[in-house]
């Protein structure tokens, strides 16, 4: 039952970070060293650091952004399934 809950908590908490985010996003630097070091938030507020030009899903290699944005790289391993890799490029949001 503690799993079940572990898991459920882990799933809600990865709604707002990288892996989520889409062309048009907001995303901003995370404090925590427990999560993946960005995490979507509302493009209105002070907290919008970077905006999300593009998701390149499948690869984890950076030069897919253009020299003027931000790549940012995120890969998720899986213990029963294959790795997971993606690129965002970004955009400064101010």
């Amino acid at each position: 039952m503690l799993g079940l809950v572990f898991l459920a908590v882990a799933w809600i908490s990865s709604m707002d970070d990288a892996s989520s985010a889409e062309v048009g996003d907001c995303v901003k630097k995370s404090s925590s060293s427990l999560d993946d070091g960005l995490s979507v938030v509302d493009c209105g507020t002070s907290e919008a650091q970077y905006k999300v030009a593009a998701v390149h899903d499948d690869t984890s290699d950076p030069s897919v952004c253009p020299a003027n944005q931000s790549a940012y790289t995120k890969s998720v391993h899986r213990r029963r399934g294959s790795d997971t890799h993606m690129v965002l490029c970004l955009t400064s949001a101010k």
